[in-house]
């Protein structure tokens, strides 16, 4: 069985016998055809499904169950394409594709009914319940909607921070923090910036720990920003546990993402809203990373998941994998 997680940074894939052992792993490019375009997406997927199974010594044709978790995935139209560019690899046995976010819930609960909560650069939250329904809430991307993401933290510390220079509000330090990162002569040379090329997103979202360092050190407004992603990604899983009528039920919800490295200001309040609507969830980090996620998501398909199985994966992943936190 072999499990993928392709994501606009990276492409990861492991390979494993049916029992769980993992036997081998390989990385490449990223493999998002929005961001890379379909030549780059097909050349990572071809590369690293290729890879492991050389490496491990396994045919393309007697892979039985491959599962493929791929960012840029939201309708049947994007599912497509991934279809025809992954089709021409030759793999045998059953090809599922999902977005990244399914692998990531099977990761994280062991594709029992419960919800995975994601907060990188980017934020969403997803869920299943125990009659295979899904529902899925944030994930449409820093133009639309990622609130309480890395992007969403960082974008509010340097609007904060040019409210201060301003004077609309008091001195922060995220004022100097700002220019300290960005390695400024000022708050003002920050736009011309913002305009260069190659500064996007992942700069933005860079200066996220710098709100959480500056929280630390007992600056209101951007604990106050913390506190707010917080009971954004809360109102996300929220609005996936009243859609899929979880509240009174005793499940999983699994955290993923640097940005909960943030601490006690975001965690907080993100506890709080979700035990209000769900108090028997279990609140915790993701069990398994997502591509292990892939291959638990492959056994589940298959119907061959078993605590056996997890428990060879758990044996084996540190010895044989590497993989993307």
């Amino acid at each position: 069985m072999i499990g993928v997680d392709g994501g606009a940074t990276g492409t990861v894939a492991i390979l494993c016998d049916e029992d769980g052992t993992i036997l081998g792993s390989a990385e490449a490019d990223a493999s998002n055809y929005l961001s890379e375009g379909k030549d780059n997406a097909r050349q990572a997927l071809h590369e690293v499904i290729h890879e492991v199974t050389q490496k491990v010594g396994v045919a393309l044709e007697d892979c039985h169950v491959a599962v493929f978790g791929l960012a840029g995935l939201n309708h049947e139209a994007q599912k497509a394409v991934y279809q025809e560019l992954i089709d021409p690899i030759g793999l045998g046995g059953k090809h599922f594709i999902e977005n990244d976010i399914v692998i990531a819930w099977a990761g994280a609960t062991a594709c029992e009914p419960g919800v995975v909560v994601i907060a990188g650069t980017g934020s969403s939250a997803f869920g299943v319940n125990a009659a295979g329904e899904r529902c899925k809430t944030l994930g449409w991307d820093y133009i639309l909607a990622d609130q309480g993401s890395g992007y969403w933290v960082g974008l509010e510390g340097i609007r904060t921070a040019f409210k201060a220079w301003d004077g609309r509000i008091p001195p922060t330090p995220l004022l100097d923090a700002m220019v300290d990162h960005y390695e400024l002569r000022g708050a003002e040379e920050m736009l011309q910036m913002a305009h260069q090329e190659g500064f996007g997103k992942s700069e933005i979202a860079g200066f996220a720990r710098h709100v959480s360092r500056c929280a630390d050190a007992g600056d209101p407004v951007s604990q106050m920003i913390l506190k707010n992603a917080g009971e954004e990604l809360g109102d996300a899983v929220c609005a996936v546990i009243r859609q899929l009528d979880l509240a009174d039920k005793s499940f999983t919800i699994g955290k993923i993402g640097g940005t909960f490295r943030a601490g006690d200001f975001l965690i907080e309040p993100f506890t709080r809203k979700v035990l209000e609507m769900a108090p028997n969830a279990q609140i915790g980090h993701a069990r398994y990373p997502s591509v292990i996620g892939a291959v638990i998501y492959a056994h589940f398909q298959n119907g061959t998941l078993t605590q056996q199985v997890l428990d060879e994966l758990e044996r084996t992943s540190e010895r044989a994998a590497r993989w993307k936190t």
